[in-house]
This record gives C-alpha cells, sequence and structure tokens, in this order.
C-alpha cells in the first residue's frame, strides 16, 4: 500500500465551529454595516431590502456551487449589490463599493465561529510527524482572504502547506479539480492522500472521486454518505489513530 504523506482537511464544521447562535449576530452586523456604508453615502436603504438581498444573493450563488462552481468574492458582492437595487451598481462609487465589501467580510472577524475541539492539537501533530497539510474551504459568505486573517490570528495558519478557498478557485467542493489541484500543491498523489471533514457529499464522496481516501468526522446532524469512508471518527483527536489504521 502506499505510504500517506498529505492530509487535508475541511474547514467549517471541521475545524471550526459554527452555530446560528454565532451567525446571527455576524449577519446583523453585516446588515448594519452595509446599511452604514450606503446610508452615509445618500442611498436610502431599509432592513428589509437588506435581509432580502442578502436571501437572494444566497440563493443565486448556491445554485452556482450546486454545479461545483464558485464565485470570486468580487462576483459575489456585485451580486449583492444588484439584489439591494438593479441600479445601484452604477450608482456608487468604486471607493463606497470597497468600503461596502470589507465590511460585508469583516463582520466575520468580529462574530467568528469557534475553534474546534482538538482542532489545534490534531494539526500540530501531524505537522511534528512531517504530513504535508493541505486545507480546502467552501468559503460561503466569507472569503478566503478574510479565513486567512481569522486562522492567523487562532495559531492555526503556520500548520498548512497551502489553502484553497472556493471563491479563489471558482470551484466548490465535492468537485475533483479543487481536490487536484491542493494535491498539485502539496506535491502528494491521491493515493498518498487522506481528506479529512464533516460533509457526506463534498468532504467524503468528493474525496473518493477524487482519489483520496476519506475519514468523516462524524456530526449529529449529518446522515451517512452514499459513498463508504475509509474511517469515521467523532472527534478530530480520532484522526491520528484512524490514519494509523489507514497506513498499516
Amino acid at each position: 500500500m502506499t505510504s500517506l504523506n498529505a492530509i487535508t482537511f475541511d474547514l467549517w464544521q471541521t475545524l471550526i465551529v459554527d452555530s446560528p447562535a454565532i451567525g446571527r449576530p455576524r449577519a446583523q452586523k453585516r446588515l448594519e454595516d452595509v446599511m452604514a456604508v450606503l446610508n452615509e453615502d445618500g442611498f436610502t436603504v431599509t432592513a428589509d431590502q437588506l435581509t432580502a438581498a442578502s436571501r437572494s444573493c444566497f440563493r443565486i450563488c448556491d445554485e452556482i456551487r450546486a454545479r461545483e462552481q464558485d464565485v470570486s468574492f468580487d462576483e459575489q458582492i456585485d451580486i449583492y449589490v444588484r439584489s439591494i437595487d438593479e441600479q445601484l451598481p452604477s450608482q456608487i462609487s468604486p471607493e463606497i463599493r470597497a468600503h461596502l465589501a470589507r465590511r460585508y467580510a469583516d463582520c466575520y472577524l468580529e462574530h467568528p465561529p469557534l475553534i474546534a475541539e482538538g482542532a489545534n492539537r490534531v494539526v500540530r501533530a501531524l505537522k511534528e510527524m512531517g504530513y504535508k497539510i493541505g486545507l480546502i474551504c467552501n468559503t460561503g459568505s466569507t472569503p478566503g482572504v478574510t479565513q486567512r486573517v481569522f486562522l492567523d490570528r487562532m495559531g492555526l495558519a503556520g500548520y498548512f502547506d497551502t489553502f484553497t478557498f472556493s471563491d479563489e478557485e471558482r470551484l466548490s467542493k465535492p468537485s475533483s479539480k479543487i481536490f487536484a489541484i491542493t494535491l498539485e500543491r502539496l506535491k502528494a498523489t491521491p493515493e498518498q492522500s487522506v481528506h479529512v471533514g464533516d460533509h457526506p457529499r463534498n468532504d467524503v464522496e468528493g474525496a473518493k472521486r477524487a482519489g483520496l481516501r476519506a475519514i468523516w468526522l462524524r456530526r449529529d446532524d449529518k446522515e451517512k454518505p452514499a459513498v463508504e469512508p475509509d474511517a469515521t471518527i467523532e472527534s478530530l483527536d480520532e484522526t491520528l489513530d484512524a490514519l494509523a489504521k489507514l497506513a498499516s
């Protein structure tokens, strides 16, 4: 059996844990900040208008991600601004648009998710063992550039050899291409690599389709994957034991 030398991780609900209790204040902060930016520049918008725009932007982007693609963060902001008002993109200045985009993203840093139990211990141990480590993240509303800042603040960034964010690649898991891009950067083959993640389709099915082995981090709200994972763990702290069994 080919020896393992590369590990890739999912981010959301794997290395970090988000929840409605954290997400609601974040969404409210985004709404308030965007409203303030536009109002200060003379554009009158309501909370209901911005809430509807957020829902429309999410729906449009979600349809794109369902095709295993993604939009860049600039494209997401364009979709959001158009969803507020079709005429708004032609009315706001580049400076105001840039300010709006910063506030749209930075609310994440003010209301961040939690680092999952065991995340720091596991990635540190893998690094000390000599594994190449990558991150593959479907970014959603938070761009990769902001995630890098967050991971650096949390002391996790330095353990990773590469980050692959869907908004930067315009690809989303379970696309085999996003896994292939990550392994190319790690200089690893699929046979040498294992992916760890919680999502049955994006992480387990995606990794297996790309030729990697898959460790499924089973969360309470997830149904069993349609594709059998190579190992199932209940917490990140079980990752090292699962890897040892796969390598034996």
